[in-house]
């Protein structure tokens, strides 16, 4: 069975650390991408079944991020965004955004494993 992969795209280099560590000790593959507009150039050209964003980046931050994920896959992979308090923005709830889930900061790592784990078990269809 291949590992499946997920892409960080969070501007905290140490939170994308201490994640991908967590996530690589699950057995997934992780890449890292700093800010949205990295996220976007990776997600376009490597097969990822699940991203963590944060909303708060430079250059393109999670909004935006989300905003334009659809039109650069017609499958976007389920995305779970890391945030101290968000769940709106600009009047728009982060679901009508096409987020799957929300984790709250500080992370309770048992809990985004189980997040993390159900949502790719519902993708893969059970």
């Amino acid at each position: 069975m291949t590992a499946k992969a997920i892409l960080i795209v969070d501007d905290d280099e140490l939170r994308c650390e201490l994640l991908a560590e967590l996530l690589e000790d699950e057995g997934y593959e992780v890449r890292i991408a700093n800010d949205g507009e990295a996220g976007l150039a990776d997600v376009a050209h490597n097969p990822t079944d699940l991203i963590l964003l944060d909303i708060i980046m430079p250059r393109i931050d999670g909004v935006r991020f989300l905003q334009a994920l659809p039109q650069k896959l017609d499958n976007p992979p389920p995305v779970i965004v890391i945030s101290g308090s968000v769940d709106s923005v600009g009047g728009r709830s982060l679901e009508e955004l096409g987020v799957a889930r929300t984790v709250r900061k500080p992370i309770d790592p048992a809990d985004l494993i189980e997040q993390i784990g159900a949502l790719l078990q519902d993708r893969a269809g059970g």
